[in-house]
């Protein structure tokens, strides 16, 4: 047997479901092992949780394009080949539409399909059977969201506290008393978004016999599931600390829950007979349709998911350098996911998906300007994660138990701020190492490297956008 995966996807495990679906997210993110549920970047949009978006600069649209691609090594016990894909993964647009609302539109992908499995089967001693499944396509979110912050007492009051910091030297004698005035803050905000789900995810299955014969037909059978329609979620964040310029100690809390959904689907059906092989570089001629179906309506369900993430954000006293530590936690019930076409359903035999995440930011000196000469490596943020899913393929061994898949990651980031013309720009790139799957039992392993680039675009804070100028 042998298998790879190909066609812009990430596993062979795609067959299963709706495919591979797509974590990691955005480049900043994915090198901070693809947590985000409680983060928010007035510079950065985060798609993941639509709470964030009121947390965009006023007046200081954020536009967003992000790339992609892995390197993959799929290995059994006797076989190993190599794939590699990169591509175009998301564009979003951040915009502020007045004092606490912001909004979020955007596509990004959903799920990938996208892999080739042979299979060889010696019927009698003259004839070989070669059985291939192949898959492609996938699903991409259209996404148009919008956030209000009805909290926000530490603009709203405008209450300074004063901390006294005493410094000592190496006799612990103190030496100094400093008072730091900044803002106690506690902010709230609500978010909701609208996903429109669309694509095509295709299948082919094939079964082929060495040598031709005329009595045994090759028989070839091509389905296409398409989805077409919304799916909903909602997200809050809470943040309660105290930030001033010269210290920030920030507690944030995020979570996100999108209700289970039956989403609009058709699907076609074309099976046929033919002689020659399309694997062996032959001309096929088709024999007879066996079946065809053409857009055949019905549903696919989408399961609940439900997630909650923490972000602490901190700068300690008397120095400039910022550390950001971030954690996930994200389940999803695959368990309950079913197809149903022609009033008959199917249920996808799947598990319940469960993602862990951590991670953690470092700016060393994030209150200077980019500008300074001499400090470039200081002004970069550099980022650290690790990530845990139990997806939801269930998959059969060769002793014919269930076996459970999971994926385990680390990985590493690099944000580089630049200021272009009238604009300031982000630059991230992220890697993570993984190992999905396992050799054992027959199955299939996939150790990766995941490879991501991302630009963040936003105004100066001198030319700020959507402002009516009193004079001109």
């Amino acid at each position: 047997m042998g298998s790879w995966a190909q066609k812009g996807s990430k596993s062979p495990y795609s067959t299963y479901g709706l495919g591979e679906l797509n974590r990691e997210g955005y480049a900043s993110y994915a090198g901070m092992g693809g947590t985000a549920l409680g983060a928010t970047d007035s510079a950065i949009v985060n798609s993941m949780n639509p709470a964030s978006y009121a947390y965009i600069g006023r007046s200081l649209p954020v536009f967003q394009l992000g790339m992609n691609g892995r390197l993959s090594q799929f290995s059994t016990i006797d076989q190993t080949t190599n794939q590699q894909h990169f591509g175009l993964n998301q564009f979003q647009l951040a915009l502020p539409i007045k004092k606490h609302w912001g909004a979020g539109i955007g596509i990004k992908p959903y799920s990938f399909k996208g892999y080739t499995i042979t299979n060889y089967t010696i019927e009698d001693e003259d004839t070989t059977q070669l059985a291939v499944s192949e898959g492609s396509g996938g699903v991409r979110i259209a996404n148009l969201g919008v956030s209000y912050q009805p909290l926000d007492f530490s603009k709203k009051h405008n209450k300074y506290r004063s901390y006294k910091v005493y410094t000592s030297d190496s006799t612990s004698k103190v030496v100094k008393v400093d008072t730091i005035k900044g803002n106690r803050i506690s902010r709230l905000s609500l978010g909701a978004q609208a996903n429109y789900l669309f694509g095509t995810a295709q299948k082919t299955r094939s079964s082929e016999f060495l040598p031709s014969s005329t009595s045994i037909f090759n028989a070839r059978a091509e389905s296409g599931t398409r989805l077409s329609g919304l799916m909903y979620e909602l997200g809050l964040n809470y943040q309660f600390g105290f930030e001033s310029p010269a210290l920030s100690n920030v507690l944030s809390i995020g979570a996100t829950f999108s209700p289970a959904t039956e989403v609009r689907a058709y699907q076609d059906l074309y099976s046929y007979s033919y002689v020659g092989s399309f694997y062996r570089g032959q001309s096929v001629s088709v024999l007879d349709t066996i079946e065809f179906i053409r857009d055949s309506e019905g549903v696919i369900y989408k399961p609940q998911s439900i997630g909650v993430g923490l972000e602490y954000r901190i700068r300690p006293f008397k120095s400039s350098s910022f550390i950001r530590l971030t954690a996930d936690v994200k389940q999803e019930q695959w368990s309950t996911f079913y197809t149903q076409f022609d009033e008959t359903t199917v249920n996808g035999g799947l598990r319940d998906r469960t993602y862990l995440g951590l991670g953690l930011e470092w700016t060393p000196l994030s209150g200077t300007s980019v500008l300074d000469q001499g400090q470039f490596m200081s002004k970069l943020h550099y980022r650290f994660g690790f990530s845990y899913t139990q997806t939801e393929w269930n998959v059969e061994g060769l002793d014919g138990n269930m076996v459970g898949i999971n994926n385990y990651g680390m990985s590493f980031g690099l944000g580089i701020p630049v200021r272009v013309n009238n604009s300031n720009t982000n630059i991230n790139f992220a890697a993570n190492l993984g190992n999905l799957g396992t050799t054992e039992n027959g199955l299939i392993q996939e150790q990766y490297v995941g490879l991501f680039v991302g630009l963040s675009i936003t105004p100066l804070s001198s030319n700020r956008w959507f402002v009516k100028r009193k004079y001109n």
